[in-house]
């Protein structure tokens, strides 16, 4: 006889177990370079400069001229800001803020899926959404994640509910304008989903959409929050020509390179998207494959709510299938890197509410798959809680142990943002490295790599990574003057890196 929810005791079991693997999740995996952009930035706001980069965009190696962003949006980093005014700068603040993020999410969720589906599917829903491994590993790097998710519940939720009560789609609009602005380097590619979004509209209204007021102030609504956002980037980066009228309002300078470079070569685009096609295929499955019947059965093209529910996923899936697709001609990151599991992530509870419209709690099925899930969930978790870390990690410890207030530290190809955040309150002075710089320390992903009058510290991390989890090491090089003689460790790095060199 199966056990309703309220006599049960595994949602509870795993919902507890996925706010304790977000705890553990913070202690575990360190802020990384993204979270450390955002941090930096929200600091800016704090301080009265707005979105004001003080080194410059991540990528912009060779010189960290102070600059506006025109890569992050600003809904994260305000959302920041409390959190860095009560903690300081530093991680913890950071991940203070995507822990919030994450238990206000599962609040929403659960909320927004009693609502539309009851109770006892909401707390088993819920619950696996507490296992899932991106959510609950971005909560430790304190990447944007969670709110993003947050916001993207509430708007097909809004959508959900304005089927029967109109008004509800202006808080779809609303929500749908945070959300572009929490995570919006996708350059015009968001023009994609508007017009999906208007031909489902328009499939079962026909011509009474543009009758439909609060449809189309939710239409407006979205458009000011772009809108405003666009204007501010055409004030900061539009030079008046032709070309920059097309680039100067998109979100992201990054990606319109990476689409520039997309389009210059299109071959490279056409084989990546034809090599990742069956990866994103996975992540799918990964998620929807317990719930395939109740899903596969949904009437999509007559039911308005099963409709949309397949739209948001389906173009989730599409347009992060096509966005890696067009940074990698540019990034050439690994082939099936896991990272791009954050680009699809936030479609994960809409696949459940999915397979909530057939799913019945009380059939013994409905345990098994949920059983399925929750084990599939947590295997995951698994190898992502054993998977090693970055190895800058651990030099910017050993810089913190050694080096000394005043001191310079060149770095090569590391994030300098999180370079920043990290070696926050050590007083030490941060640079690019060219030829020509008598820093005290190099900082360096190429482990292969010698730098003429300095000596090797120590190798950290793996070089043996793979096209799903590429292992990142790094290298700590100390000026060779900087103080008699290499000491033990050092030595025996040495040998390590001229094997390698």
């Amino acid at each position: 006889m199966a056990v309703p929810w309220r006599r049960s005791r595994l949602p509870l079991i795993l919902l507890a177990t996925g706010v304790g693997l977000r705890v553990f999740a913070v202690v575990h995996f360190p802020v990384a370079s993204d979270a450390a952009e955002y941090a930096v930035l929200s600091t800016s706001i704090l301080e009265g400069h707005g979105m004001w980069l003080p080194l410059g965009e991540y990528w912009e190696l060779d010189t960290w001229a102070p600059r506006p962003s025109h890569h992050y949006p600003p809904v994260y980093p305000i959302y920041l800001v409390p959190f860095l005014a009560a903690f300081g700068p530093g991680t913890f603040a950071t991940q203070a803020a995507a822990f919030a993020a994450a238990l206000g999410l599962l609040a929403v969720f659960y909320r927004a899926t009693a609502s539309l589906f009851g109770r006892d599917k909401a707390m088993w829903f819920v619950g696996l959404l507490a296992l899932d491994p991106v959510l609950i590993a971005t909560t430790g790097t304190g990447y944007a994640e969670n709110l993003v998710t947050l916001l993207f519940v509430v708007t097909i939720a809004a959508i959900l509910k304005s089927l029967t009560r109109p008004h509800w789609i202006l808080a779809a609009g609303f929500a749908a304008g945070l959300a572009y602005l929490a995570k919006s380097s996708i350059g015009p590619f968001f023009l994609i989903a508007g017009v999906a979004g208007f031909a489902w509209r328009f499939h079962f209204v026909r011509w009474g959409v543009l009758k439909d007021r609060a449809y189309l102030a939710a239409i407006a609504l979205f458009g000011a929050f772009a809108g405003s956002w666009a204007a501010r980037n055409f004030a900061h980066f539009w030079d008046g020509s032709a070309r920059g009228l097309w680039t100067a309002w998109q979100s992201s300078e990054w990606f319109t390179l990476a689409t520039d470079a997309a389009v210059s070569r299109p071959l490279d685009l056409l084989g990546i998207l034809a090599i990742r096609l069956p990866f994103f295929a996975g992540l799918f499955l990964l998620v929807a494959g317990p719930w395939w019947r109740e899903i596969r059965h949904l009437p999509f093209r007559t039911d308005a709510s099963a409709s949309a529910l397949g739209l948001a996923v389906g173009l989730t899936y599409v347009l992060a299938w096509l966005i890696s697709g067009v940074l990698w001609v540019i990034e050439r990151s690994p082939l099936f890197w896991a990272d791009m599991s954050r680009y699809v992530v936030f479609a994960n509870p809409i696949v459940w509410w999915m397979a909530a419209k057939r799913a019945d709690p009380a059939s013994p099925s409905f345990r098994r798959r949920a059983s399925l899930a929750a084990a599939v969930l947590l295997a995951v978790n698994a190898a992502a809680f054993l998977m090693p870390q970055g190895g800058v990690f651990e030099a910017y410890g050993t810089i913190r142990d050694r080096a000394q207030e005043g001191e310079t530290v060149a770095l090569d190809h590391v994030p300098k943002y999180e370079a920043m955040i990290h070696l926050a309150g050590t007083g030490v002075v941060l640079e690019p490295y060219a030829d020509s710089v008598r820093a005290e320390y190099v900082l360096t992903t190429n482990v292969t790599r010698a730098y003429d009058g300095y000596r090797i510290v120590d190798v950290y991390g793996e070089a043996n990574g793979t096209a799903v989890l590429p292992s990142f090491p790094a290298a700590l090089w100390i000026r060779a003057d900087r103080v008699d003689g290499p000491r033990t460790g050092e030595r025996e790095a040495a040998g390590r890196a001229g094997s390698e060199i």
